[in-house]
């Protein structure tokens, strides 16, 4: 077991990933290509997407309003003049500027959010984005993790936003399977010494619909086996100094069983 010795709230996500320590994603990286986990930490990442704006933005609505209010700002359309000028402005201001159609389906996203009654009880009470960090007992690696939120008890409650009917619960299983959801949920779970772990799978077009869910022990117990692989990974390579890429040799491929057309 991972023994927890720091918990900190409210602490700026900058400030969260100059610290020392793996995350789950981090983890994720390990187990797909080493190589790449190295070259994350030697600084080379891949730009922010779209998709991964949104997905920032839709957080910070459903967990954070008073924070989102005060980090965006709407502007007019940057193809104007006046749209540009009140974009300097605002980022001059500190804050980000997002367009009309952004600030309203973020508004959409919280009143889904509040309008859900099983929802809305796993966010009733509880802290947002809180940052631990521990060190792993097994390989000496310094981990960490940054919950979306916490509750009194030690819930711990993931906020997942998906595309258009991608939030039943039939289909969010093939994105934990897919995603490594599972392993996410016992890093976390074994980091805050918790007994519960739970995701609000939220769609990110109207109606926004909602489905809450959790994984059986089955899940969690497979989650927990390739975080183990993934720390070891990531523990032979700090020791080797050899961080491996996808092949070190040719390799010959098949196509797979549906390519085939007889």
């Amino acid at each position: 077991m991972d023994s927890v010795f720091s918990i900190l709230y409210g602490l700026e996500d900058d400030a969260y990933r100059k610290r020392p320590g793996i995350s789950q994603s981090e983890l994720k990286v390990a187990m797909d290509c080493p190589q790449r986990l190295e070259a994350m930490r030697r600084g080379i990442r891949q730009p922010e997407t779209p998709a991964m704006f949104e997905g920032k933005l839709l957080h910070s609505s459903g967990l954070e309003p008073d924070t989102f209010e005060q980090t965006y700002a709407v502007c007019g359309p940057r193809n104007t003049k006046a749209g540009k000028e009140q974009a300097r402005e605002i980022e001059a201001a500190g804050q980000i500027a997002i367009t009309q159609a952004q600030w309203n389906k973020a508004m959409g996203f919280r009143l889904a959010l509040a309008q859900n009654p099983l929802a809305a009880s796993f966010l009733s009470s509880g802290e947002p984005e809180v940052s631990i960090f521990s060190e792993d007992e097994e390989t000496g690696l310094a981990i960490k993790g940054r919950l979306d939120w916490i509750q009194p008890n030690g819930t711990i409650v993931d906020l997942k936003t998906v595309g258009a009917g991608k939030a039943s619960p039939k289909e969010f299983a093939k994105q934990v399977a897919s995603f490594k959801y599972h392993m996410q949920s016992a890093h976390y779970l074994e980091l805050a010494q918790a007994d519960r772990f739970v995701f609000i799978v939220v769609e990110r077009e109207p109606p926004f619909l909602i489905s809450v869910v959790e994984l059986d022990q089955a899940a969690l117990i497979e989650g927990e086996n390739i975080r183990r692989r993934a720390l070891r990974i990531v523990a032979d390579c700090e020791l080797s100094g050899d961080w491996p890429g996808y092949t070190p040799e040719l390799q010959t491929l098949s196509l797979p069983s549906w390519a085939f057309e007889y």
